[in-house]
């Protein structure tokens, strides 16, 4: 027998089952007292189309996405007052909670209100970029510590990335800055404003949370040494491309991290920094990080640095009052 309509039948229910076909993946966004965390910018990053989808919690803290592509993806929470929150291979269809980690545990003083007050634009002066009696832009002044606008897609190599892993696994206690050791390559200042003092020659960052308590960029033309100790900083010249800064360092010794999430890298690191100031309470900064040793392709950073008038620097001895070893017990 003849059916004139099965075709167009057949047809819907392929449709139908396409449309199925996506996953979904939901769950719900908690603190360290297992509370609700609402307006959680929550992304799902597909691990073999490398498709990033976003989303937000709601007012009780639940996440959805759907439909997705049935697979693996890599779960990301980045919240205003708690660390990043990074977890690969997450399967949808599934439901999978988000645990987010107060920022320093949420202790008095040190808490959720820090990581929060670094994270959001401050109130600056308005007015032209000063300039120095060369006519350059001058960078000197208070400063809040980097607040990042964009963070770049690094794409470790797999020693790399299974370190990362590790470190994010077992809460980062190994890391360098809870024993005292300098904080990260990628965050000048790390918690506390800083001040710039720049001449004709160099330009000096002098740090209150910072171990070493300084910068030294230099701006007299001279190069790298080619017999220097690798240092935790590396070693920073810094040249003029019209108003941009633009500063190059080498020699990193392998200790150091990158930033507090863990990113480590080798010998081969190079990394570029631009300065740039568009007015009086603005620094603008992008950070570019070049290690075929550790990642695939160079990545850049980017950020803004708020002006801080009316702050002062004051004098920060970590080991004076480092309690912190104790507690980095990992997982």
């Amino acid at each position: 027998m003849h059916c004139r309509g099965c075709f167009s039948l057949y047809l819907l229910g392929v449709l139908l089952a396409l449309a199925q076909s996506g996953a979904s993946l939901s769950g719900v966004v908690l603190d360290l007292g297992g509370d609700a965390v609402a307006n959680a910018p929550v992304e799902a990053r597909n691990a073999v189309t490398k498709t990033v989808y976003k989303t937000s919690s709601s007012a009780t803290g639940a996440y959805s996405f759907g439909p997705l592509p049935p697979g693996a993806y890599e779960v990301t929470v980045d919240a205003p007052g708690f660390s990043k929150f990074v977890q690969k291979d997450v399967a949808a269809p599934g439901k999978f909670d988000v645990h987010l980690l107060d920022y320093q545990l949420n202790t008095l003083g040190d808490g959720r209100e820090v990581r929060i007050g670094l994270l959001l634009p401050h109130e600056t002066p308005s007015g032209p970029a000063p300039r120095t009696p060369q006519g350059k832009p001058d960078f000197s002044g208070l400063w809040h510590p980097l607040r990042v606008t964009d963070p770049g897609q690094p794409e470790p190599l797999p020693w790399a990335a299974k370190l990362i892993q590790e470190r994010t696994e077992n809460n980062t206690k190994d890391s360098p800055f809870s024993r005292c050791l300098p904080r990260g390559i990628a965050l000048a200042g790390g918690l506390y404003p800083f001040k710039i003092v720049q001449t004709p020659k160099e330009l000096i960052m002098l740090f209150e949370d910072w171990t070493p308590t300084h910068r030294e960029i230099f701006l007299d033309g001279r190069e790298h040494p080619q017999d220097a100790f690798p240092s935790w900083m590396g070693h920073a010249v810094g040249r003029w491309e019209g108003d941009t800064l633009v500063v190059d360092r080498v020699n990193f010794n392998e200790e150091s991290w990158i930033d507090n999430s863990g990113k480590p890298h080798s010998g081969q690191l190079r990394v570029t920094e631009r300065f740039r100031r568009p007015d009086l309470g603005h620094i603008e900064m992008e950070t570019t990080f070049d290690d075929p040793g550790a990642y695939a392709k160079p990545w850049t950073m980017k950020g803004v640095y708020d002006m801080a008038p009316g702050d002062e620097i004051q004098e920060f001895i970590c080991n004076e009052n480092n309690k912190d070893p104790v507690h980095m017990v990992g997982k």
